[in-house]
Formats: structure tokens, sequence, C-alpha cells
């Protein structure tokens, strides 16, 4: 087979499998597939969701009912859903955002299934990647805020990430009161993973009010938590990550530098966001220590690797298109500016390229 047609066909498996995949791996096509974080999947008819599980009655041989904590659902694949659902989830892991909304939506008008938490999880994704979209485009901010306020008041799965997402764009907004509030709500969750994180969102909102020994009082007592599971050895890292935020706040950018060095490291590679905020901020690091080269390939490892965490990625565009000039490569950097423009034209990073002249 030509090497192109082999790509080809692989890219059709991997679309294929996105839509059945789940289904095929519980060998069960007549029923819910519920992909956990962590953990084997499982088949059944959902029966029951609140805020804290998912309760499935499974089929086969043996019928008995799972109890599915809501931190660990990954997602679900209904019985009866459009075949837009499936793609429109790959679109949202993947950051293209603006098709995974038209897919939900499509998915919404499309779908035969007859439980009706089925629809309401699909709104959820319509208004989860109203809130990623958002958070590079803050224009989105007010559409993605309302649909999530009005999604968190539903005893749901997704309740605690609503409220999470919530705090945000609240930050984004710079509305410090209502961050800390859901942040707040979000620690309220009976989950450690969802404990950690609540910590390390609201020392964030410390960062920004410029309270860095708050800030990182609450780094320090997230990355020396004990951790069980990559929920939890995640926020561990974030904490790690947290604290050298502080160090470059206050002008030690070698120190930052060692911290993240390691959280690089030690970050499983499926944590995106996280993988791509380390790389930006060393980046960060290595430009205050005058190494402009070494900086242009860490912002380049969170533009093309990590392009899916859109508001680092347009921030590392910014970066690059100052530093590009720098290193003896200025087309690159007039590319990189109107990449940065055509992509995010409504980001803050294109507002300060734009204030720069």
């Amino acid at each position: 087979m030509k090497p192109i047609a082999a790509v080809r066909l692989a890219v059709l498996l991997g679309v294929l499998y996105g839509v059945i995949g789940p289904a095929l791996q519980s060998g069960v096509l007549g029923a819910e597939t519920i992909v956990r974080r962590g953990g084997k999947n499982v088949s059944g008819d959902v029966s029951e969701i609140s805020k804290t599980e998912v309760v499935v009655k499974t089929k086969g041989a043996k019928e008995e009912t799972v109890s599915i904590p809501a931190n660990e659902v990954v997602s679900i694949a209904w019985t009866g859903e459009a075949p837009e659902a499936g793609l429109a989830r790959s679109d949202d892991n993947a950051g293209r955002y603006n098709k995974a909304i038209e897919g939900y939506q499509k998915s919404i008008s499309g779908s035969k299934s007859t439980n009706p938490a089925a629809k309401s999880d699909l709104e959820f994704g319509i208004a989860r990647a109203t809130a990623k979209l958002a958070l590079s485009d803050p224009e989105q901010i007010p559409a993605a805020v309302k649909l999530l306020e009005d999604f968190k008041g539903r005893d749901h799965y997704r309740h605690y990430e609503a409220v999470d997402l919530l705090g945000e764009l609240y930050l984004a907004q710079k509305d410090l009161a209502k961050a800390t509030s859901a942040f707040e709500a979000y620690g309220r969750a009976p989950w450690k993973d969802c404990k950690m994180k609540s910590k390390t969102q609201l020392a964030r909102l410390k960062l920004v009010d410029g309270k860095l020994d708050d800030a990182l009082q609450l780094y320090e007592a997230v990355a020396g938590e004990t951790a069980e599971g990559s929920a939890e050895v995640a926020q561990k890292q974030e904490g790690q990550l947290g604290k050298a935020r502080v160090l470059l706040a206050r002008q030690k950018p070698a120190e930052a530098l060692a911290l993240l060095n390691e959280v690089i490291a030690a970050a499983d590679p499926d944590e995106v966001a996280l993988h791509a905020e380390a790389f930006l901020r060393q980046g960060d690091c290595l430009r205050e220590l005058g190494k402009d080269k070494d900086a242009v390939l860490a912002y380049l490892r969170v533009d093309t690797l990590f392009a899916a965490a859109k508001a680092q990625h347009a921030e590392a565009l910014y970066q690059l298109s100052k530093l590009w000039g720098k290193v003896g490569r200025p087309e690159r950097g007039d590319e990189t500016r109107d990449r940065l423009s055509e992509t995010y034209p409504n980001s803050e990073w294109t507002a300060k390229l734009k204030a720069a002249g």
C-alpha cells in the first residue's frame, strides 16, 4: 500500500473508532457505553444520573447495577444517538470547538435515544465547547456563561465540571469574586482530585491579585499531597507548575525553569493543557534568561504539539511573533502574526499584538 493511502486508511479507521469504538470494546451494541477514566468501560442501561454518580444496569449473562463516580466518567455513548455525536466528541477532545458545537447540535436534532439524559449530555457538550472556545475568544464569554449557569442547576454528573468552567470564564472576565465562588463550590465535590484542583484554581486567583505568598501556600499544599490515580497525580503536578509561576513572578526564572522541567518530564502525555502551560512558562523562563532560541523551541512545542489548548496556543503564537525576528527569522514572525490574527481574532493576545503595532 502506498504511504499516502495508508495514512488515509489510518485516518478513516481512527474516525470510525471514535464513533463506534466504545461500543465495540464493550461487546454490547444495544446499550449505553460509559467510558471511564482509569477503569474498565461499562455497558448497559443508564438508569439514574446525579451530581455525583451515574448508575448503570448492565446486560449480559449476569445483570447487576453499577454506580460510577461522576469524576470517572469521560463520556457516554447513548443508545439511539445520532452518528454525529461520536464525531462531535472527537472534535471536542481535539480542540475543534466550532465543529464540535455544530456536531452536538445536529446530534440533538437527529437523536433517536429514548433516554432523556442523552439530550442533557449533548447540551452540556455544547456548553463546554462554547466555554473552551470563549477562553481564547472573549466575545463568546457571555454566551458560554449563560449556557453553563443554566446547566449547573441540573442534578447531572457534569455539574461540577460546569462549575469549574464557570470559574475559568469569570477569571477570564477578571471577575475574581464570582470566580472565587465558583472554584470554592467546585471544591465541595466529594473527590480528592476536585478538592486539589479547587486549591490550584484559587491559587491562580491569588496570583492574578498579586498575593504571591497566598498563592504559593495553596500550590505547595497541593504539590505536597499524596496522589493516587492519574487525576490526582495531574493535580499534584499542577501544584508544582503553580510554584513555578510564583517563582517566575518573583523574577526567579532559573529556579522556575528547574521545576517546569520536572513537570514536563513527569506529566502524562494525555494531559494536553498541563503540557501546554508548562512549555509556555518554560518559554517565558528561557526568554527572561536571554535564551531566545531555546525559548522559541519551547513555544513551538505548544504550537505544534498542544495547539488544542487554545488559550495557551494563542499566547505561544504571540510570543513567537516577537521572538522570530530576534533569532534571525523575521519572515516566520510575519507568518506567525498572521496566524494569530486569523485563528484568534478576538484573543487578548491579538489585541496586544495590534496595540504594539
